[in-house]
């Protein structure tokens, strides 16, 4: 009898100190959750004013807090390398896009040197705003800022060279050759929404970021 209620008390014990550890493990668990939530809210909130102070003008993006900074400007060399390993893919692909590659500015694209990089971030100054609007701008009707995801497919290897070839196939002083293979390079390589979002940023219908008042 003693020796089952020893052994009823050491099993009562055990299931609390499992019960315990499950709780503390839920509560662990939760407090990361809120942690990384948190986290990804302060990251992504507002949007960017940047300051060149040597005209002292003001522009405003829908950038977000965790990118309103000076690395928006600085390219290093793994990013060079991984544009030129990506541009060549996509020429592989899609040999009828070598003009607008060329035209894009990307095989031009090199790495910032530590003395423009200290120079950039002499001349550009940051600040977050909850919104672009609320810092003065007023937006149009067929014009608008882009998000922070267009913004970021507008400036990779596939934005800039989708940009090029609108450009190049609707500029009548160009031969109807290159034209016709810049518009190939577009059917052949690019998204419907992505055509779409070139062609409405070369318009200036979407626009990177707003010059403020």
């Amino acid at each position: 009898m003693k020796l089952s209620s020893i052994f009823y008390i050491f099993l009562l014990l055990l299931i609390s100190c499992f019960e315990s550890g499950k709780d503390l493990q839920k509560k662990q668990e939760e407090n990361q959750t809120w942690i990384l939530t948190t986290l990804y809210w302060q990251r992504n909130f507002g949007n960017c004013i940047k300051t060149d102070s040597n005209t002292n003008t003001k522009t405003c993006s829908r950038r977000p807090l965790g990118v309103c900074n000076h690395n928006q400007l600085i390219v290093t060399q793994a990013e060079v390398n991984l544009n030129l390993n990506e541009t060549n893919g996509l020429l592989g692909r899609t040999p009828d896009c070598q003009e607008s590659i060329l035209q894009s500015g990307i095989l031009s694209l090199s790495a910032t040197t530590n003395a423009n990089s200290e120079s950039l971030k002499s001349r550009y100054l940051f600040q977050v705003t909850e919104s672009c609007e609320g810092s003065g701008y007023v937006p149009s009707a067929n014009v608008r800022l882009a998000s922070f995801s267009e913004i970021q497919w507008l400036e990779s290897v596939r934005g800039k060279i989708a940009k090029a070839a609108h450009t190049i196939s609707i500029n009548g002083f160009l031969p109807q050759a290159n034209r016709d293979k810049a518009n190939n390079c577009l059917r052949l390589e690019f998204l419907e929404w992505e055509k779409d979002l070139a062609k409405e940023n070369v318009e200036n219908k979407v626009l990177l970021e707003i010059t403020l008042p």
